[in-house]
C-alpha cells in the first residue's frame, strides 16, 4: 500500500515531492498514513475496511492537512476512528451522511416554519425567531445540526451568564429544537445536546415602578414625541401598555376590529391563555380614539401593512432619555398590577384582569380587597394617567 515509516513533523517534512501522488503509512499506529499529492500537499487518513475480511471495501477518512494538523493529532484522531470501526461504525460513512446534513441555521429556519408557526401561537412564534436570529444563529448557525454536542450547547450557555433568563430561555429552545431535530431524522435518538444542562437560578421582579418613575417615563415620551425622535404610535403603544397592564403582543396585535369604544373592551380573539376581553379604561379609549386609522391595525408599522413587531428600540430611548436604568417593557404590566394592589384591589380580580391563568402569578403582589374588574381597571388605569402627565419644566430666572 506504500512506504512504512515512524510518522513525526521532521519526517512528514522531509518527505519529498515527485510529482505523483503516493501514501506512507505509520510504523507506529496501524490505519494513519500520510498521503502526498502531485503538487506537495500533505494530509493525514486513517484507512480501514469497511466490514470483515479482506475482500472488504477499504476506506480512506481523511483526518486533516499538514502542517495546520499536528502528527499527535493526527494520530489521536486516526485512534477515535480505529474505535468507531471496531464498534461497527462507517466514519467515512457517517462524515459523507453528515455532509448532506443541515446547518443549523437551515433547521433552525425549518423548525419554526414547519413546527412553531403550525402547533405554537403567534407570540411564541415571534420570540423563538428573535431569539434565533440575535442569539442562536451567531454562535451555532454555520455547524451542521449533526455536529452540535453538548460541549457546544454548555459554552453558548455560559456565555450568556450575563443574562441568565435569556440564557435559560435558548436552552429551553435548543431543547425543543433537537427534539423536533430527531422526529425528523436529523440527529439519532436520544442525543439532544441540551439536555442535563443545569439552568440558571432566576429572581423574580420584587421592585415596580413608582411614581416618580411613571412620572419621569411619561415626560420622557411627550419629549421624544415633541422632537420626532419616536414614532406616534410606539409612543401610544407604551401609554397602553401602561393604562392596560396587557401583555406586548396583546398590544401590538391589537386590530379595529377587536375594539368595543362605547364599553371600554377588546375582544381578544387569542392571547397566552387564550380569547379573553382587555379592559379598556377611560384613559386608553381616549388614547385609541386618538390614533389615526390607516389600516386593520391600532399600531401599525411604517415599514410593511402589518402591526409594529416589537418595542424594544423606542423603549430603550425612552428610558435613556427618562435617566431610568434596569426597566423592561413587561415592567409596565407590573407596574399596574402593582398599582392596583396598593390601591387596595384584590388579588382575584387584579389576575382576572390581567388574564393570569394560575393565582399563584398574582400572588406575587399580595394584598386582599374587593372590586368588580372593570371598576379595579378604570381606577388604575387613572390613577397611573395622572402619574404619567408630563412634569411642568420650570423656566429659567
Amino acid at each position: 500500500m506504500g512506504a512504512v515509516l515512524k510518522l513525526t513533523k521532521r519526517s512528514v517534512d522531509g518527505l519529498e515531492i515527485t510529482g505523483k501522488r503516493y501514501t506512507v503509512m505509520d510504523d507506529e499506529f496501524t490505519g494513519l498514513a500520510v498521503r502526498i499529492g502531485k503538487s506537495g500537499t500533505k494530509s493525514f487518513y486513517y484507512w480501514y475496511r469497511d466490514g470483515k475480511g479482506r475482500a472488504a471495501p477499504l476506506r480512506w477518512y481523511k483526518l486533516g492537512s499538514f502542517p495546520s494538523m499536528a502528527v499527535e493529532q493526527a494520530r489521536t484522531l486516526a485512534k477515535e476512528a480505529a474505535a468507531l470501526v471496531v464498534n461497527g461504525k462507517d466514519p467515512a460513512g457517517m462524515r459523507n451522511a453528515e455532509k448532506g446534513m443541515p446547518s443549523m441555521r437551515e433547521a433552525l429556519d425549518r423548525f419554526l416554519e414547519e413546527h412553531v408557526v403550525a402547533k405554537r401561537k403567534g407570540s411564541t412564534h415571534v420570540q423563538y425567531r428573535g431569539l434565533a436570529d440575535r442569539t442562536l444563529i451567531p454562535v451555532l448557525g454555520k455547524l451542521k445540526v449533526a455536529a452540535v454536542t453538548s460541549a457546544h450547547i454548555a459554552k453558548l450557555h455560559a456565555d450568556m451568564k450575563e443574562t441568565p433568563y435569556l440564557a435559560n430561555r435558548a436552552l429551553a429552545v435548543l431543547g425543543k429544537f433537537f427534539g423536533w431535530c430527531e422526529s425528523q431524522g436529523l440527529r439519532d435518538k436520544g442525543s439532544n445536546p441540551a439536555v442535563g444542562h443545569e439552568k440558571y437560578p432566576e429572581q423574580k421582579r420584587s421592585k415596580f415602578m413608582q411614581d416618580d418613575e411613571l412620572s419621569s417615563l411619561g415626560t420622557a415620551l411627550a419629549d421624544l414625541e415633541e422632537q420626532k425622535k419616536i414614532d406616534l404610535f410606539a409612543a401610544a403603544a407604551i401609554r397602553l401598555l401602561v393604562f392596560t397592564g396587557a401583555r406586548l403582543q396583546e398590544v401590538l396585535t391589537l386590530r379595529w376590529e377587536y375594539i368595543d369604544m362605547d364599553f371600554g373592551i377588546a375582544h381578544l380573539p387569542d392571547s397566552k391563555t387564550g380569547a379573553k376581553p382587555l379592559h379598556l379604561p377611560v384613559p386608553a379609549v381616549a388614547l385609541l380614539e386618538s390614533l389615526p386609522r390607516l389600516n386593520e391595525w391600532c399600531f401599525p408599522s411604517r415599514r410593511t401593512d402589518g402591526p409594529l413587531v416589537n418595542l424594544r428600540k423606542p423603549f430603550v430611548a425612552v428610558c435613556e432619555h427618562a435617566e431610568l436604568k434596569g426597566w423592561r417593557i413587561h415592567d409596565l404590566r407590573h407596574a399596574f398590577a402593582s398599582a392596583a394592589v396598593n390601591r387596595g384591589h384584590s388579588l382575584p380580580m387584579i389576575g382576572a384582569m390581567l388574564g393570569h391563568a394560575q393565582p399563584v402569578t398574582t400572588a406575587r403582589y399580595a394584598h386582599v380587597a374587593t372590586n368588580p374588574v372593570h371598576a379595579v381597571a378604570e381606577d388604575t388605569a387613572a390613577h397611573l394617567e395622572r402619574a404619567l402627565k408630563t412634569k411642568k419644566k420650570v423656566k429659567d430666572a
